[in-house]
């Protein structure tokens, strides 16, 4: 490494993107084994943690691929860092993150039918079934999707077998590397698709929950009402998931037009930006689910 890499913000911004890494692999990986764990002693599962289960344990590789790439960074030889980045970019972090966005994506939809109350002969028709579609809706978002991306992976990994070239985290695409680029768009595509979706989802529950307060108000209950806080836990679980989702949809398009030069400290912030998406939604969703906030309070011997 030269100098500029040893320098303190270079340090300071690897510190980062590492904690962000552990962060996120740790809440995800703890959503994963405590949803999963019941999974297997009940035999069944509600949607919502159905959804919770594939969308920690979609992030929980994403990020477990991401940390291992940063060990290599400073551990391996170039060589062997491109080649571990050559499979991470094209297939681990593709399909992986696919099938995040859209646990995410539909468990957004998820909350609005379930807490939303609306007359509309849509909402009445799906708040009966949406429990019967949520896994379905899931599974042929992800298979379309990775039927969709599978030919541009299969071509640049054939480009690859024919010439050396070196693959960079997902959010810095270089010019160099048009298929990587092309996949990309593709993943930008429908990371757009599922930011509509969720904000569209999310408009509907904030318009039900601000109609369900004023009620409230009127009958003279207000924030006595047990339901007001369960409903105003799930708006804090959309809305900083629209947030962070927003900031990893604005990293990703800052990626994808090369806008910043590879391992400036502007690529960086970006890598960190991508990163605060899976970590700190995470985090959220914990102290947001009474059951998963209470066992981890236990762990930590927190009261």
């Amino acid at each position: 490494m030269d100098c500029s890499s040893t320098s303190s913000l270079h340090i300071l911004m690897w510190s980062i993107k590492i904690i962000g890494d552990i962060v996120a692999l740790l809440g995800n990986g703890f959503i994963s084994v405590v949803q999963g764990h019941q999974w297997l002693q009940k035999r069944k599962i509600l949607p919502c943690d159905f959804l919770l289960i594939n969308l920690s344990t979609s992030r929980f590789v994403m990020q477990l691929s991401s940390f291992v790439g940063h060990i290599l960074y400073f551990t391996s030889t170039e060589r062997c860092l491109s080649s571990y980045k050559n499979v991470y970019g094209t297939i681990i972090w593709t399909f992986m993150n696919l099938a995040s966005l859209w646990s995410a994506t539909w468990l957004s939809v998820f909350y609005c039918v379930k807490v939303a109350n609306f007359t509309n002969c849509l909402f009445i028709w799906l708040k009966p079934r949406i429990n019967k579609l949520v896994p379905r809706l899931l599974g042929m978002s992800i298979v379309i999707s990775s039927i969709f991306c599978v030919p541009s992976v299969i071509e640049y990994l054939g480009q690859l077998r024919g010439s050396n070239l070196t693959v960079i985290l997902p959010v810095n695409v270089s010019q160099n590397e048009p298929y990587n680029k092309h996949l990309f768009h593709l993943q930008l595509t429908y990371t757009s698709i599922n930011v509509c979706i969720s904000i569209i989802a999310s408009t509907l529950l904030l318009a039900s929950l601000w109609k369900h307060t004023r009620n409230l108000k009127k009958s003279g209950l207000g924030s006595k009402d047990v339901s007001t806080q369960v409903h105003m836990n799930v708006i804090i679980v959309v809305l900083s998931y629209i947030f962070f989702y927003l900031v990893f949809l604005t990293a990703l398009i800052i990626g994808v037009t090369n806008v910043f030069k590879s391992h400036s400290p502007e690529s960086s912030i970006i890598e960190i930006l991508a990163i605060s998406f899976p970590s700190t939604h995470c985090i959220i969703l914990i102290l947001t689910n009474p059951k998963l906030k209470e066992l981890a309070a236990r762990i930590l011997n927190i009261r």
